[in-house]
């Protein structure tokens, strides 16, 4: 009987163990999915920027072309006949120019720092990215040594 009554011991306490290990390994397989839903939001979150830095890289180009195309028409600078009408809405464009020049040229710096700020996300993102998958794989060497 003493023998059945150790058997019995044995088998209750390894199942114990077992029951203990299915749980631990269950309450690390849930840490380990809370932390790929952080590297899939992080990874959307940064694709996102990108794609809006794809945005503001189109949109300086595109101011950069217009400031282009307005330095070199050669309306504003040719067409300035005195006492005409066409002659003094010339002379108003080309007074004008230079103040629009200048409010490009602020509107690229603003949309320039704008990018920088995005830069600067997307490299913190990759960072965090970083540092949650080293957490998941510290995470997955417990799951595994259970």
């Amino acid at each position: 009987m003493s023998d059945s009554k150790e058997k019995a011991h044995e088998q209750a306490k390894k199942a114990a163990e077992q029951a203990e290990k299915n749980r631990r390994r269950q309450e690390l397989q849930i840490k380990a999915e809370k932390v790929r839903g952080k590297i899939s939001k992080a990874n959307n979150l940064v694709s996102s920027f990108r794609s809006k830095k794809s945005e503001f890289d189109q949109a300086i180009s595109q101011i950069e072309q217009k400031k282009s195309s307005a330095l070199s028409s050669q309306i504003v600078s040719q067409v300035r006949v005195p006492k005409v009408f066409e002659g003094v809405i010339a002379e108003k464009q080309a007074s004008q120019l230079p103040k629009g020049i200048k409010a490009m040229d602020e509107n690229i710096k603003k949309v320039r720092k704008v990018v920088e700020g995005i830069d600067d996300q997307i490299r913190e993102l990759n960072t965090y990215q970083d540092t949650q998958q080293d957490i998941l794989t510290n995470i997955m060497a417990q799951i595994a040594s259970i």
